[in-house]
């Protein structure tokens, strides 16, 4: 479980997050969504005590994280391989070939080639593969679906949902809001700096659409709504 309250951060005199306070649970699926600067990729940052912030992040003890960015850093000059191989190292892991093979038999990446040669879609992949393998608890993915090709698309939705009948807990942005609204539990709209939640029980696209350009801080700058569905 992963317990957020009253969460600020703020770079020099500019708010990021103002009082955001979220609960996380395991087995669950967690959407995030928001526009441009509203604070999607700090929250995560905080989480990861990447930045510092004011207030409480509270998780399980010796929770493991998994942690897939924007745009994911790699050495230069290390193959597909090597870089599963010093990550799964770094958590003192050893490659399991046949979990190996069954995930790349679906995300087919030469990981015998330099990542420098792979696409942005194929690193995106090969990090997704490479925290798969280390078996986390809680999966922060910062917009998994941007880069991805049709079938990479397909089989990460169907992943995302495994990993909830596992127990796991996955929180993960986007601003496609159909695959939020798709595999998602819950949906925490960043906004104004503030958050606001929802419920996917008997949500439809078109009208969560409707309800999140009505709170959007371009309609009002002050606006905070709770959002519920039945």
């Amino acid at each position: 479980m992963l317990e957020i309250k009253d969460l600020c951060k703020k770079y020099d005199k500019l708010p990021v997050l103002r009082g955001i306070t979220l609960n996380y649970l395991p087995g669950k699926i967690h959407g995030l969504v928001g526009e441009n600067g509203a604070g999607k990729t700090t929250l995560f940052r905080c989480i990861l005590s990447l930045e510092t912030y004011g207030g409480t992040i509270c998780h399980t003890e010796d929770i493991r994280v998994g942690y897939l960015s924007v745009a994911p850093f790699f050495y230069p000059l290390i193959t597909g391989m090597e870089y599963i191989e010093f990550c799964l190292k770094a958590r003192r892991l050893s490659p399991d070939k046949a979990a190996l093979a069954s995930l790349n038999g679906l995300f087919h990446l030469p990981l015998e080639r330099y990542v420098d040669e792979y696409s942005s879609g194929m690193k995106k992949k090969l990090v997704l593969l490479t925290l798969l393998l280390q078996d986390n608890d809680m999966y922060l993915l910062d917009e998994p679906f941007n880069g991805m090709d049709l079938s990479g698309f397909i089989h990460l939705k169907q992943i995302i949902g495994q990993l909830r009948e596992k127990g796991k807990t996955v929180i993960f942005s986007s601003h496609l809001l159909p695959s939020l609204t798709e595999i998602c539990d819950c949906i925490h709209y960043l906004h104004t700096r503030d958050v606001s939640s929802g419920s996917m029980k008997g949500c439809r696209y078109r009208r969560l659409k409707k309800i999140f350009s009505r709170i959007s801080p371009r309609a009002h700058p002050d606006c905070k709504s709770e959002l519920s569905y039945s």
